[in-house]
């Protein structure tokens, strides 16, 4: 079950981190801080709002990860477009093909 929720975690930080647009990060996401499923602990001092020091410790191969992927991003020139994939100028070809379940035949 930790395996798969550790798989989770990666897909979900790599679908953002690799996404359009610029994202965004609360403070110990990279190594799986949670605030019990509170989504405002603004103004509370206690345990849902305060950081685990040994998280970094404990889960330094997600953090790892993380890391890996935020330089991944910006070394990749697809990556810094500041439009939409579409076809270029004087080119019909489009930098991406989207597809359903089942992958086009062209």
């Amino acid at each position: 079950m930790e395996a798969l929720r550790l798989r989770q975690i990666r897909n979900y930080l790599t679908i953002l981190l690799v996404s359009q647009g610029t994202p965004t990060l609360l403070m110990g996401d990279e190594v799986r801080r949670t605030q019990r499923g509170n989504n405002n602990t603004y103004c509370q001092d206690n345990e849902a709002s305060w950081f685990d020091w040994s998280g970094p410790e404990r889960h330094a191969g997600l953090l790892r990860f993380v890391r890996g992927l935020i330089h991944f991003t910006p070394a990749r020139e697809i990556f810094r477009e500041e439009r939409f994939w579409t076809a270029t100028e004087g080119s019909e070809a489009s930098h991406i093909t989207w597809h359903g379940v089942e992958l086009a035949a062209w």
